[in-house]
């Protein structure tokens, strides 16, 4: 029989750790696991929430049993007011439909010629970084946003945003945090009422809507579809009626895939590059094996596979910071999961940040250790140890894109250049994906042509 008491902390232990839950839920979370065990439970009005930080209860929600439980939950019921009915937020037989449709975007072919995309956009951010005073401090993470931003919008939808990158990637932040104001404060107020975090949320939503808008338009004005995945969400028709998606589920995708194709890449990049920056060895390591292999050229998807440190480094880092924090499901009808019983409504949280830290499965885990993924490629022997794009049928996307990418550019820029530590550690800010607050500003030091440091 299964044990109906999960452990976890009463009402009157979590008075005191309230603001630590809504300012640090990191180590929140973290004080969950290590006070409670791999799985715990608490109240939240009325609402069971339960913690799983067991690679076994993730496999079971995630993949085994995931049909048991969908995303209606506060997390992607606030991203919904930013993306609407999109990849992200959709569930159901809905979201298979949909997920059909935008598959061919994502398949292997595609992405073998993503370098085309990527070393130009690239190349263009180091040159204008060259311009840039010597100990110019450069705020990396925006410019992170700024280079993914533009390399979605020509892959995805075959436009060219690098003119509007900054004010796009402006809005994209103040309407995510936004949300997670909203969700941290559980506020219930409309957001058309016209108080100042109200008007600036509407005028960055606003933004955003009318770059998608544009996208969309300018496509149909143009009367030919293309073959990219705006190309192939115009073709779509239902195999029953016929019909083709709405202008609704169109711009819903659109921005689904606007906002979620750059923002988490932009994090791990960002984190990427801070890492470097404090462990010089591993930087000069990885500056040896591209030098060597590339001997000065551009690198190319052909490339990759012989850039195994490369993919090594980048995996540590999401490792270490997956942007996608967090998690949550709700579970739709009762079921069990490692001996206890899981009530009908509960709510489900996994933590990647918690999982990829678990002292059981991970040697040294806070230490950042690219080697592992030599030893193993998934840095453990349990598959969902790691799961920094989620798992099971709802596993993201664009997982294979976002590595791809995120290689290419590492290489492309870690021969070109290093970056010097920032002044002060950043303060990690567990917002929609994990960001520096503040952001994170070094400076960039250049390197010759022959340079082997």
């Amino acid at each position: 029989m299964a044990i109906t008491k999960i452990p976890g902390p009463t009402n009157l232990t979590l008075l005191p750790k309230i603001g630590s839950i809504q300012s640090k839920p990191l180590d929140f979370l973290l004080w969950l696991y290590q006070t409670y065990g791999p799985v715990s439970r608490f109240q939240a009005f009325n609402t069971p929430v339960i913690h799983l930080a067991d690679p076994e209860a993730v496999k079971h929600v995630l993949q085994e049993n995931h049909r048991n439980y969908s995303k209606d939950t506060i997390q992607y019921h606030s991203l919904a007011i930013i993306t609407g009915n999109g990849l992200l937020t959709n569930d159901g037989t809905g979201w298979l439909r949909q997920r059909r449709l935008a598959q061919p975007a994502f398949a292997r072919g595609r992405l073998s010629h993503l370098d085309q995309i990527v070393i130009p956009s690239t190349q263009s951010l180091l040159t204008r970084w060259r311009q840039l005073p010597e100990a110019h401090l450069i705020d990396v993470d925006a410019e992170m946003m700024r280079l993914t931003l533009e390399i979605v919008g020509k892959a995805l939808f075959s436009i060219d945003l690098s003119k509007d990158a900054p004010h796009l990637t402006e809005a994209t932040l103040t309407t995510l945090d936004y949300i997670v104001y909203r969700v941290k404060t559980l506020t219930l107020i409309p957001t058309y009422l016209p108080l100042p975090r109200n008007r600036a949320f509407r005028k960055a939503l606003k933004t955003l809507e009318e770059a998608v808008s544009q996208i969309i338009q300018q496509r149909r004005k143009d009367k030919v579809l293309g073959e990219d995945l705006l190309g192939m969400f115009l073709r779509a028709r239902d195999e029953e009626s016929g019909e083709g998606m709405s202008d609704r589920q169109i711009r819903d995708e659109v921005m689904t895939m606007l906002i979620a194709g750059h923002e988490t890449v932009a994090s791990a990049l960002t984190w990427t590059w801070y890492l470097l920056s404090t462990h010089p060895e591993i930087e000069n390591r990885l500056f040896e094996e591209v030098h060597t292999v590339l001997k000065g050229n551009p690198p190319s998807t052909k490339d990759l596979e012989n850039l195994p440190y490369t993919a090594q480094v980048f995996t540590e880092a999401l490792r270490l910071y997956p942007p996608a924090w967090l998690i949550t499901r709700k579970a739709m009808g009762e079921d069990e999961i490692l001996g206890y019983s899981i009530p009908p409504g509960a709510v489900i949280v996994i933590s990647p940040y918690v999982i990829h830290r678990l002292k059981e499965h991970w040697e040294n885990p806070e230490a950042f250790i690219p080697e592992r993924f030599a030893r193993d490629p998934e840095g453990t022997s349990h598959r969902f140890t790691f799961i920094p794009f989620g798992a099971g049928p709802r596993l993201c996307i664009g997982n294979q894109f976002a590595h791809i990418e995120a290689r290419l550019i590492l290489a492309g820029m870690t021969q070109k250049l290093r970056f010097t530590p920032p002044p002060k550690a950043p303060v990690v800010d567990a917002l929609v994906t994990l960001r520096p607050r503040n952001g994170l500003h070094m400076s960039v030091v250049h390197r010759s042509s022959n340079s082997l440091k």
